[in-house]
C-alpha cells in the first residue's frame, strides 16, 4: 500500500523495481510512481482475471499472469499455471 511505499528506502525501492521488471532509475518518487502504477495494473488485470475466470485464459495469457506476479511462469503445465495463478487471486481479491 501506498504507506509501505512511502517508507521505503532507496535499495528497498530499487529492488522492488527490479523483481516488477521496472527500469529502477531515477529519483525515489518516480520509483514509487512507477511501482503503485504497476501494483494498480496488477490489481485490475486480477479483477478482469476474476470475472472472467482464470479456466479462460489460454496458456500464453497464464504464463504472462504468472510471471507479472513474480511466480515461474515457463516450463510449467497449464494446469499449475491455473493453479497458482488462483492461489494468487484468492489472496489477493478477497
Amino acid at each position: 500500500d501506498d504507506l509501505t511505499l512511502d517508507n521505503m528506502g532507496r535499495a528497498q525501492l530499487v529492488t522492488m523495481c527490479s523483481f516488477m521488471n521496472l527500469r529502477p532509475y531515477g529519483a525515489d518518487a518516480f520509483l514509487r510512481f512507477q511501482l503503485r502504477s504497476k501494483i494498480r495494473d496488477i490489481l485490475e488485470d486480477d479483477r478482469r482475471i476474476v470475472w472472467e475466470g482464470v479456466e479462460a485464459l489460454s496458456r500464453s495469457e497464464l504464463q504472462e499472469a504468472c510471471m507479472e506476479r513474480g511466480m515461474r511462469g515457463l516450463g510449467v503445465p497449464k494446469a499449475d499455471l491455473a493453479r497458482q495463478l488462483q492461489q494468487w487471486l484468492d489472496l489477493s481479491c478477497n
